[in-house]
């Protein structure tokens, strides 16, 4: 059973200034990271979520002052028995068995084969995990979802209806001439969008698109943004089709990539 995001993951050119940027704006705490087999990494902590940040070796291609989307982390209470009950499902892994991180947790990457391409890992904590040091910065509550940009809306939903026991939500239309589903799967959510201009997706079927962040009172945290420099796309949030309160940053001030607040329905 999928418990809640643990973290997103991204790419960046400057691990130590990405790293320095997120303290600032975010208020979090580096608590972990080291060498890994593409380069090296930093986990931070703000509110009670997390950011896992990765400057592969080969960087050249990776935009400067940039966060580029790269994986979802899932935590699970059980890996072994999770790792099980998704190869029945037709998943496949990058490897036999979990490895232990820098941080002390039992973590293995599903095969992007089996998930439409797109990079997903279970993670699981272990007594040599720390887990109690959070609560630093913004008042981020929990990763309400990921957002993927998908070529087929209705396939993907129903992937994720048959592969993940998912239940669809809710959705409609997009401001961009597209159209979206949230899809509800364990104790987690996906939102599905397709674009009206789907050259966006670069060939791909499923690629990562936003995270969302709740928080338990938007307008609040809007002003703790704000005074941290961050700015948003509007000036109050909207109510999207399934009754969250969202409001997006400006990417300007979000290192270029798409995050929102999110207040969700009581």
């Amino acid at each position: 059973m999928i418990e809640r995001i643990q973290h997103i993951g991204y790419l960046v050119a400057d691990l130590d200034e990405t790293v320095a940027w997120f303290e600032k704006t975010f208020g979090g705490k580096k608590v972990g990271g080291g060498p890994l087999a593409i380069g090296r990494n930093a986990i931070l902590r703000f509110g009670q979520v997390e950011v896992d940040l990765i400057e592969p070796t080969d960087n050249g291609n990776l935009p400067k002052d940039a966060l580029t989307m790269h994986h979802v982390g899932y935590i699970v209470p059980d890996i072994l028995k999770e790792i099980e009950e998704l190869k029945v499902k037709g998943f496949k892994f990058v490897a036999e068995s979990p490895s232990t991180n820098v941080m002390g947790q039992e973590v293995l990457m599903i095969d992007s084969t089996t998930t439409n391409g797109i990079l997903v890992h279970l993670t699981q904590n272990t007594p040599r995990s720390n887990t109690s040091d959070f609560g630093h910065g913004l008042p981020i509550d929990e990763i309400v979802h990921a957002g993927y940009l998908v070529e087929d809306l209705d396939s993907t939903i129903a992937w994720y209806l048959e592969k993940l026991d998912g239940v669809h939500v809710g959705g409609g239309a997009t401001a961009n001439g597209g159209r979206n589903a949230f899809v509800n799967f364990a104790q987690v959510q996906v939102e599905l969008i397709e674009p009206g201009d789907k050259s966006t997706l670069g060939g791909k079927v499923q690629t990562m698109d936003h995270v969302g962040y709740a928080v338990a009172d938007i307008n609040s945290a809007i002003l703790q943004c704000q005074n941290r420099g961050i700015r948003f796309v509007g000036d109050a949030p909207r109510t999207n089709s399934i009754g969250q309160q969202v409001l997006y940053f400006d990417t300007a001030t979000s290192r270029g990539t798409r995050m929102h607040l999110t207040k969700l329905p009581d």
